[in-house]
């Protein structure tokens, strides 16, 4: 069934796009309809605030890939994928004609959302979907989103439920290597040169290629073949793996590669029976920090030898 169908980019504004949401819309409300009343225990702010529409500005403004879904030339579905930078997605407004669930048509859909925003460097997708409405939730479910809490202006709406789901951007590819291999070698030796372009050698007990004899597991990662980044673990005992040698080339910085890096080698250390990832990083290097504390990573005590221009931190693996 869902062979049959043809998708089109439009605009939100585009006709079929305004009808099929306005039929979303009509059945949100209907399944809602207790929750909005004016005689419910939420406040009218709160009421208000239930809202999937989007405003006429954020259609003004669209920035993303909206799809129609079309039946011999009829439309039955639509949904966005909208753009909200740092390489990540939100899908919205997705919705199929009741008489074409379970044809596959909003499974279909929903995949060239994914592949429009990896085509754009996306590497994780969100969505929000709410309490009443478990066949959504088993629907993004089955399409392997992960339940998250609640994310920006979601944050203390009791009825959203929300999910994520990483993806690979286009034309990237990972690669188990090690730190001999010319590629990673290459960039090792960038890396080595922008952090001692911020910190000392005395000052971050920096020992170079003394790190690389304790590695147990390295990547490699390609853009269209060319390499862009690599990552390492190096075991500290029997349950913690420290990563290290983390870098990803100035030009491919904020596309979302750092991040499938680090969820990669976290699932590596697991596969060999970790339970704690440990890792430092220098104080100067803030954006390395905001990326950990935003992937789950929290200050910790120092291990190894300390150096007073490094700040440490770990993540619980279970």
């Amino acid at each position: 069934m869902a062979g049959e169908i043809s998708f089109e980019a439009v605009q939100p504004a585009h006709p079929d796009a305004e009808a099929l949401m306005a039929m979303l819309d009509a059945e949100v409300d209907e399944i809602y309809r207790d929750l909005l009343d004016e005689t419910s225990t939420l406040s009218a702010e709160m009421r208000a605030s239930f809202d999937g529409t989007l405003d006429p500005q954020l259609k003004v403004d669209f920035n993303g890939v909206f799809l129609v879904a079309r039946r011999k030339d009829a439309p039955v579905a639509c949904g966005g994928m909208l753009l909200l930078g740092d390489a990540t997605g939100e899908v919205r407004r997705v919705y199929a004609r009741p008489e074409e669930r379970g044809s596959g048509v909003a499974r279909a859909l929903v995949i060239e959302l994914e592949r429009a925003a990896s085509k754009r460097g996306c590497s994780r997708i969100l969505l929000e979907t709410a309490i009443g409405q478990p066949r959504a939730m088993r629907f993004y479910e089955a399409l392997g989103y992960k339940r998250i809490p609640p994310y920006g202006k979601y944050v203390g709406n009791p009825w959203s439920v929300c999910y994520e789901k990483r993806i690979v951007p286009a034309g990237i590819t990972f690669e188990a290597s090690s730190p001999d291999t010319p590629e990673v070698a290459g960039l090792l030796a960038a890396y080595e040169e922008e952090f001692l372009s911020l910190n000392t050698r005395e000052e971050s007990g920096w020992t170079g290629e003394a790190v690389h004899q304790r590695i147990v597991a390295m990547l490699l990662v390609r853009r269209d073949g060319a390499p862009v980044a690599c990552g390492a673990l190096r075991v500290r005992d029997a349950v913690t793996v420290e990563l290290k040698r983390m870098y990803v080339v100035p030009a491919e910085r904020g596309r979302g590669i750092a991040t499938e890096l680090v969820a990669r080698l976290e699932r590596v250390a697991i596969d060999r029976g970790a339970t704690r990832m440990v890792l430092d990083t220098s104080y100067r290097m803030t954006s390395a920090i905001r990326l950990y504390e935003r992937l789950g990573y929290v200050p910790t005590e120092p291990f190894g030898s300390p150096a007073p221009v490094l700040v440490y931190y770990e993540k619980s693996l279970v």
